[in-house]
C-alpha cells in the first residue's frame, strides 16, 4: 500500500510543504506495519531511516533537511538556529527560513503544525495531555511572534490523535485541565467507568487565548485508537506499535 498523508485545509500550500501520515507505506513490521516514523521503540533503526527518506520522497523534500528534537512531554520551544544541545529534548520548533522540515512525533498525543504565510514561519509541536494543559501550543505561538509572525495570521492543525471517544482519564487530570481552563464546554466527556477528555477543545482554548482566530484552527482531525488500519495507537498498542510524525517546513 502506498503512502497516504492527511493534509489541511487551514495550512496554505503555497509557501509550506506540510502533513500528517497516516501508518502504511513503510517497511517496518508486526505492530509497527509498516510507516513507522520513530525510533525510540524499538523498531530497526535501518526500517526507521528507510520509513523516513520514503515519506521524504513522497512529500518532496530531501531527507537531510529534516529536524526534530527528543520529546518529554514538556513546554520548550526551540527556534531553528539557535544553539542546540546534543542531548537536547524540546516539544515544539519553529522556523522562519526555507529549507529544514519541522518534525512533530506522536502515537496519540497530538500533532501541532502552525503557519504564518505573511511572515513565513512555520512551527510544530508535540501535545500530550501533560504538554497542553501546561502550555505547549501557545509557547510555539508565542516563539513565532518572537520570529516576525502575528497570532492572529497564525494557521493552526491537530494532527491524528486520541479524541474524547477513547481518551479515559483520571479525576487529578480533569482538575488539572479545568483549573487551567475552567468549566469549558465539551472538555470533559462523562464516559462509562471514568470520564473522557477532549484534548482538542482543550487546545482551541489555549491558542485563542494566545490570539489565534478561530477560523485559522482545525481541530477535528480523526482518532488514532479508533483507527487502527489507518494509525498507530500508543493506548491500543503500546510500545509494540508505530509512532507517526507530522512535518512543516517553509518552502
Amino acid at each position: 500500500m502506498s503512502i497516504r498523508v492527511h493534509r489541511s485545509e487551514v495550512i496554505p500550500r503555497e509557501g509550506f510543504v506540510h502533513g500528517f501520515p497516516e501508518r502504511m507505506g513503510g517497511v517496518s513490521t508486526g505492530a509497527r506495519a509498516s510507516l513507522n516514523l520513530g525510533a525510540r521503540w524499538g523498531d530497526d533503526r535501518a526500517n526507521v531511516d528507510a520509513n523516513r527518506r520514503l515519506l521524504a520522497e513522497h512529500a518532496g523534500y530531501d531527507p537531510a533537511q529534516l529536524v526534530a528534537t527528543r520529546h518529554v512531554h514538556g513546554t520548550a520551544v526551540w527556534r531553528v538556529g539557535e544553539p542546540l544541545a546534543d542531548d537536547a529534548e524540546f516539544d515544539g520548533l519553529v522556523c522562519d527560513r526555507a529549507g529544514p522540515v519541522l518534525g512533530a512525533f506522536a502515537a496519540d498525543c497530538i500533532p501541532i503544525l502552525f503557519a504564518e504565510p505573511a511572515a513565513r514561519v512555520a512551527g510544530a509541536a508535540h501535545a500530550g495531555w501533560r504538554g497542553t494543559v501546561a502550555g505547549v501550543a501557545p509557547n510555539v505561538i508565542a516563539r513565532m511572534v518572537e520570529a516576525g509572525a502575528r497570532a492572529d495570521r497564525v494557521r493552526v492543525a491537530l494532527g491524528p490523535s486520541i479524541g474524547p471517544c477513547c481518551f479515559e482519564v483520571g479525576p487529578e487530570v480533569v482538575a488539572e485541565f479545568r483549573a487551567a481552563l475552567g468549566e469549558l464546554p465539551g472538555l470533559v466527556v462523562a464516559g462509562p467507568h471514568k470520564d473522557h477528555l477532549d484534548l482538542r477543545v482543550a487546545t482551541r482554548a489555549f491558542l485563542e487565548r494566545a490570539g489565534v482566530r478561530p477560523e485559522h484552527i482545525d481541530d477535528r482531525p480523526p482518532c488514532t485508537r479508533c483507527e487502527g488500519e489507518r494509525f498507530f495507537s500508543y493506548r491500543r498498542d503500546g510500545r509494540e506499535g508505530g509512532v507517526h510524525m507530522a512535518y512543516i517546513g517553509l518552502v
